[in-house]
């Protein structure tokens, strides 16, 4: 896990001053199969790294869950960027603009053409459900759990780093530096698509509407 490797840790401890804040409650989903049986899961529940000046103005943001060599590095090259350049106004203004257009000149973060479509008919297919089958979704695109022992395990799969690098990139290169608390709704609801809400659901299996699950 991320934040239990060695590496990230002692580069965390050793380099960084840490504040963890819980921004919304973790949505968890119960259906109800009948029989006492039950299927039990978390949707969404995305974290986001924010790299900060002294002064608590943002200079940099890693979105979403990553591997720990993905986490350790982007730690590294933010805490290069600040040493480098005291992440002044202009130099985070400057840093940005150029990783954006190095990504815009290359095509990196951005879904291929089939990759696209298949989002397009997924997401038409979610918006003609009902809200259960919604929820059901979001559970298994976002999570996967694991039953092991007393307790059960939740393992995520990371993914959309340029995607969400790119979208960064594209935020910060014209914003005036702000803190996490005033990058925080742009942060998860546009570039996560993650809702600042929470809280448990529960729904009987008879609520569910059939949907297709096979790509057109």
């Amino acid at each position: 896990m991320t934040f239990s490797d060695k590496r990230v840790v002692d580069l965390i401890r050793e380099r960084l001053i840490p504040v963890w804040e819980s921004v919304a409650p973790v949505s968890i989903a119960t259906f109800d199969l009948g029989d006492g049986r039950t299927v039990k899961g978390t949707m969404g529940g995305e974290i986001a790294i924010y790299f900060c000046r002294p002064d608590g103005k943002v200079f940099d943001i890693l979105p979403a869950l990553h591997s720990p060599h993905v986490t350790y590095w982007a730690i590294k090259n933010a805490l290069d960027f600040y040493e480098k350049t005291g992440a002044t106004d202009a130099a985070i203004s400057r840093f940005h603009s150029e990783r954006l257009a190095e990504m815009v000149a290359s095509g990196a973060g951005l879904p291929s053409p089939e990759a696209q479509r298949s989002i397009t008919r997924r997401r038409a297919k979610e918006a003609s459900a009902d809200k259960a089958t919604r929820d059901l979704g979001e559970m298994v695109h976002s999570k996967t759990g694991i039953v092991s022992g007393a307790e059960p395990i939740t393992v995520v799969e990371p993914g959309g780093l340029e995607l969400h690098k790119r979208a960064v990139h594209t935020a910060m290169s014209s914003a005036a530096p702000r803190s996490p608390q005033e990058w925080k709704e742009h942060v998860f609801l546009q570039i996560l698509q993650e809702e600042l809400t929470g809280g448990e659901f529960e729904y009987r299996v008879d609520t569910l509407a059939p949907i297709s699950i096979i790509e057109d």
